[in-house]
């Protein structure tokens, strides 16, 4: 039984006694949450034999008595109770109760002084023309559990203990404690002062409440009411003048010059639009060979994905034996139409598989992968893709830097953790009627997630996100909307970033309305598919270049608003940015869990979801970020976007067919393929090692110290003695950049120089891509001539000696089934 349930019928007890007195104590503990508090109550009564009551016996809270419970007479002559603050003590937590000692004496006046031995009450003045009040008596329960039938309602005192480290954080009344008396019990006396000054709260005799409006501890629901935190008619505006500014005020001021150009609008004809000119027919061409050269001398092909619409190219029957894909039950089915196309082989059951596209693993589960199978997923990426993770790592990049430049996620707050800061912050956010979103901080598809504006509507007891609501979004035919960003992420160190030039602009199907009292309305106020597709009011968008219905596609919203002056390629460039700084802020951690669990570079890649919302001057905020996209398409314009995100996405991977070819069957694949004799056709693990020679660590060493903060330090030196391990850094890239389309690539470019000073610690190679962008972007043609001239020395494959406690050639390990469930989140 817990602290709370013993003190139940305590409590009940106590509500009975007009004579008793409750005031809080402070508790020492430095947590102020709820759940951390001890709470004391003791209660003059009558002793209650142990075997009246059965062990199980619970009080029911704050309501009304049990049926089935007695109470004796009780007269109604009660004494008034006047109590006199006298410098007690600070309270640590917004209602508090304590016990009435039994070290008291009588002053010459007849008061009752108490022992302040404890800190507790000092003084309880009371009358003496009166009789002393008779105490409630326990009620009497027959045998067998039946109980008498007089069930009078005993009048309710209550004194009620506030301070100023209440959540309404010591607001300034000239209202005096010692006011507060009998003759004052048909209203609400509240008292505050100077710091440590005690506010109490008298409620009248003769009303008989729901006491669950007092916070009760032995609630069984999340929900704690406490409406005074809402109650602002005595709020003094100045007491907010010493609570810092939100995270997000210097960001919106930032980001409204990066979507603004000089000339907020400017003429239709004279805005260029960045997604019209890409062309949606040309992203589902099928490939002309199931194998694509490299770019490069003795470097593997890699194989070219077909649409989801169309068969692809003859495959050999030898190579499609060996190439094999795992099948997951969370495969959506365009990923399975693209495979089978592309001469896939689909398995359900097989260890000896080349690609999965399943759900997260655990990090430790990514060192069972084999060195030349590759999946969907990056261990750690959960820094990103949970809520909670993610905003911890932008409120930590604040911190480093500052809000202008990570400030773009609405104020967030981490429950129960940040329960007290919420706590001690609400009433700022009530005088400004404030609203929130809370949501689970892991959940997909909408679950959890409501729009409050009351303290009491918040659970305080499970995990969960309490985000401010942006109440002022931009509105297109009256309803708001967020848009779906598609950002694959190939690698981590060094970083490259890919952004997909589609996506998705989801709208609620309810108009939008900033009153209090649609608040519940999901349709209104949520954008998710998943919610609004239930509604009667939603609207199906059949034609994928109209901008009508509840969902469009991310180029037709660019033309609408570039129709209407917007500078779309000024707003593409701030979604650009904040996407770059959301993943830089969780990079450190990724690498980490990929150091410490992935053998190979090949082994892995990402594809994340961000939810972007644009608000009324046309400043991107950053919602969430997802992991696991929904890639189902259950209309045409779904399919429409995310087939060719699919087909870019396993194109842009690079997957090399499986090493399970003899060299003989590797000729001949050769010879029909007309690649040069001697070109190796199957995956080379040379490529992907992470060991250094010597002399490459020492070139590592010499240009991620911690001296060398200037740019012009490395920028040209680095590309000077190019080692094995740069050309293979440098032909990755390249070979990835030559086919993502139609993504495009975001990190690194000639201009995301600016992003490397948000590492934690200097990353060797994204020096190196920075140099080699910065050398060769306008040149790149010159660039890959002189990779070219190193491969064809088969300069790339010179690898060192593996060191002697990694086992490179353990192909037997086997990785465990990607757990099989529905997709993360919807679109």
């Amino acid at each position: 039984m817990s602290k709370f349930q013993k003190a139940g019928a305590s409590r009940r007890d106590s509500r009975e006694a007009d004579d008793t007195v409750i005031i809080g104590r402070r508790n020492n503990s430095e947590d102020r949450s709820w759940q951390g508090q001890k709470y004391d109550m003791h209660v003059l009564k009558e002793k209650l034999p142990s075997n009246d009551l059965e062990a199980d016996y619970l009080d029911n809270g704050w309501g009304e008595p049990e049926s089935g419970e007695d109470y004796r007479d009780i007269k109604d002559g009660y004494d008034p109770v006047v109590v006199i603050d006298n410098g007690l003590e600070q309270v640590g937590v917004h209602r508090r109760y304590c016990r009435m000692t039994e070290n008291t004496v009588l002053d010459n006046s007849g008061d009752t002084l108490i022992n302040n031995n404890n800190n507790e009450l000092k003084v309880m003045r009371k009358s003496t023309d009166q009789p002393m009040p008779r105490l409630p008596m326990t009620p009497k329960r027959a045998k067998g559990g039946a109980v008498s039938s007089k069930k009078p309602v005993p009048t309710v005192h209550r004194v009620l203990l506030y301070s100023t480290q209440s959540p309404r954080l010591g607001r300034k009344q000239q209202f005096s404690t010692q006011r507060v008396s009998a003759k004052q019990q048909g209203s609400k006396a509240l008292g505050a002062g100077d710091e440590g000054q005690t506010v109490i709260l008298l409620e009248p005799e003769h009303k008989q409440e729901d006491h669950r409006s007092a916070i009760d501890f032995d609630r069984n629901d999340d929900f704690e009411e406490d409406d005074d935190l809402d109650n602002l008619s005595n709020f003094d505006e100045s007491d907010t003048a010493s609570v810092l500014s939100d995270t997000e005020d210097g960001y919106r001021a930032h980001a409204y010059k990066l979507t603004h150009s000089a000339d907020r609008f400017s003429s239709p004809q004279s805005t260029p639009s960045f997604l019209s000119s890409q062309s949606s027919e040309d992203d589902l061409k099928n490939p002309d060979s199931l194998l694509v050269p490299s770019l490069f001398p003795y470097v593997p092909p890699y194989l070219s994905f077909s649409s989801n619409t169309k068969r692809g190219p003859r495959v050999p029957p030898d190579l499609h034996r060996v190439l094999k894909w795992r099948i997951t039950n969370i495969m959506p089915k365009v990923v399975r139409l693209i495979l089978a196309n592309s001469g896939m082989r689909m398995l359900k059951k097989t260890n000896d598989w080349m690609g999965v596209w399943g759900k997260h693993l655990k990090s430790p589960c990514f060192k069972a992968i084999r060195s030349y199978q590759k999946i969907n997923h990056l261990p750690g990426s959960f820094r990103i893709g949970r809520k909670d993770s993610c905003w911890k790592n932008l409120q930590r990049q604040m911190g480093k830097h500052s809000n202008k430049e990570f400030g773009f996620m609405p104020r967030t707050y981490i429950i129960p953790n940040d329960l007290g800061a919420l706590r001690r912050h609400w009433p700022k956010y009530a005088q400004r009627n404030t609203k929130w979103i809370i949501k689970p901080p892991a959940s997909a598809r909408g679950a959890g997630i409501r729009v409050i504006n009351r303290w009491g509507q918040i659970p305080k007891r499970r995990p969960l996100i309490v985000q401010k609501y942006i109440e002022r979004p931009l509105l297109i035919n009256g309803s708001k909307f967020d848009l779906r960003l598609y950002v694959l992420v190939t690698s981590v160190n060094p970083l490259r970033v890919f952004m997909y030039h589609n996506g998705l602009a989801r709208f609620a199907s309810v108009k939008y309305s900033a009153k209090a009292d649609t608040l519940n309305d999901r349709c209104m106020h949520l954008t998710n598919y998943s919610i609004n597709k239930f509604s009667s009011n939603y609207s199906k968008n059949e034609d994928v270049n109209a901008c009508h219905g509840h969902k469009w596609t991310i180029k037709s919203l660019w033309t609408y608003l570039a129709n209407r002056g917007v500078r779309t390629d000024c707003l593409w460039e701030a979604l650009r940015s904040l996407v770059l700084r959301t993943i830089l802020a969780g990079e450190n951690g990724i690498n980490s869990m990929i150091r410490a669990n992935v053998e190979s570079k090949y082994s892995c890649f990402e594809l994340f979801g961000f939810d972007v919302i644009l608000d009324s001057d046309l400043v991107p905020w950053l919602l969430e970020v997802n992991i696991s996209p929904s890639l189902h398409s259950e209309l045409p314009l779904d399919a429409h976007v995310k087939a060719p995100l699919v087909q870019g996405v396993l194109n842009t991977a690079l997957y090399n067919v499986p090493p399970k070819l003899s060299l003989d069957k590797q000729k001949e694949l050769a010879a029909e393929f007309s690649f040069p004799p001697g070109t190796q056709m199957c995956y080379d693990k040379r490529l992907y090692i992470n060991y250094l020679s010597r002399e490459e660590k020492i070139k590592h060493n010499t240009f991620t110290r911690k001296s060398m903060e200037d740019r012009n330090e490395y920028v040209n030196a680095i590309l000077n003695n190019l080692t094995p391990d740069d050309v293979r850094c440098l032909i990755i890239a390249e070979d990835e950049l030559a086919r993502c389309a139609p993504l495009e690539r975001i990190f690194p470019t000639d201009q995301t120089h600016k992003y490397l000073k948000y590492n934690d610690s200097p990353r060797y190679y994204n020096r190196l891509l920075d140099a080699w962008e910065s050398r060769y972007a306008n040149n790149r043609t010159e660039g890959i001539a002189l990779l070219r001239d190193y491969c064809q020395n088969k300069y790339h494959l010179q690898v060192p000696t593996p060191p002697a406690k990694k086992d490179l050639n353990d192909e037997d390990k086997s990785l465990a089934t990607p757990n099989t469930t529905k997709d993360d989140n919807e679109s």
